[in-house]
């Protein structure tokens, strides 16, 4: 997936059109799903997605080559986002930015058989909503978005260790917070929760 979307996205700096539209079409959905935790607006998350294809495609002579086109895309997106929302002075600098925890359809409730697994995945969700918004943004772009700490510390502007640090930390607080509850569960929630927090 990363060396084609790597493929496109040089055929799109060459001005191939169909190359762009690949990619649009290909990453509108985690951008969409990412710009709605960053803001409760669809039509603001929309319009700033558009713009943003809208620039790269009208400055498609100057973007630069990278690998990572998911990670240039949310970062793109996310300091367009900032800026639109200190423009509507909705905020007034980048580190007032809220994570909104919206609950979207997941893999988690698709494999819930019962009350008791559906009372667990609440209770999760409880955890996750007593965590700062910084923790919950690294947590969504980690196990939601499938990110390292590299493509994190891009996105969210700190530096790789930082990253690392506040993953850990993060879970730590988890596990403080939800050790009445069964870490086999985790297995539904996510699998890679389960593989972290167990180490």
């Amino acid at each position: 997936m990363v060396a084609n979307s790597q493929a496109l996205w040089n055929q799109f700096r060459a001005g191939n059109s169909e190359a762009f539209g690949k990619i649009a079409q290909l990453h509108y959905r985690p951008l969409f799903n990412y710009g709605l935790r960053l803001t409760s607006d669809p039509d603001l998350v929309h319009d700033c997605i558009q713009q943003l294809y809208l620039e790269l495609w009208e400055k498609k002579d100057s973007v630069s080559e990278t690998e990572f086109v998911k990670t240039y895309l949310l970062r793109a997106l996310r300091n367009k986002v900032v800026k639109e929302l200190i423009r509507l002075k909705k905020l007034r600098q980048a580190g007032e930015l809220a994570f909104e925890t919206i609950s979207e359809p997941s893999i988690e409730f698709t494999l819930i058989q019962n009350e008791h697994q559906l009372q667990q995945v609440q209770q999760l969700n409880q955890v996750i909503n007593q965590l700062s918004k910084r923790q919950q943004e690294i947590l969504y772009l980690r196990f939601y978005q499938n990110l390292e700490y590299e493509d994190i510390s891009q996105i969210m502007g700190i530096t790789k260790q930082s990253a690392a640090n506040l993953l850990h930390r993060t879970i730590k607080d988890m596990k403080r917070s939800w050790n009445f509850l069964s870490f086999f569960f985790l297995n539904i929630f996510h699998w890679r929760f389960k593989m972290i927090i167990l180490n």
